[in-house]
């Protein structure tokens, strides 16, 4: 678990937190070098520890779920036509006129 918290930090610090490139012994690398170096060592941790028949269960049973889930989601009833979006106040109503006039205050 140690080694995958340390390959996490590299990857968090050497490519998704840093703006500029990568210096080391004052030359620039490329962000293909880092991608590559950073997934050979993940790879080569996910084989010197044993857990690679984890992870292919784990990246299998994502997909069955994922392939699942996108075979039964109904995609029908996300859309509205501008009627029923209005009747159902799901529009912007900042900047435009409002739907009914308003009248002043009634007596009860």
């Amino acid at each position: 678990m140690i080694v995958f918290i340390v390959i996490f930090v590299a990857w968090l610090f050497l490519y998704f937190g840093r703006d500029g490139p990568v210096v080391m012994f004052n030359k620039s690398l490329d962000d293909r070098v880092v991608l590559c170096v950073l997934g050979l060592v993940t790879i080569l941790a996910l084989v010197f520890t044993h857990v690679g028949l984890n992870v292919l269960i784990a990246l299998i049973i994502g997909v069955v779920i994922v392939g699942v889930h996108a075979a039964f989601r109904g995609t029908e009833d996300l859309f509205l036509d501008e009627e029923s979006a209005i009747e159902g106040g799901l529009l912007s109503v900042v900047g435009s006129q409002p739907l009914r006039p308003t009248m002043g205050y009634t007596r009860i």
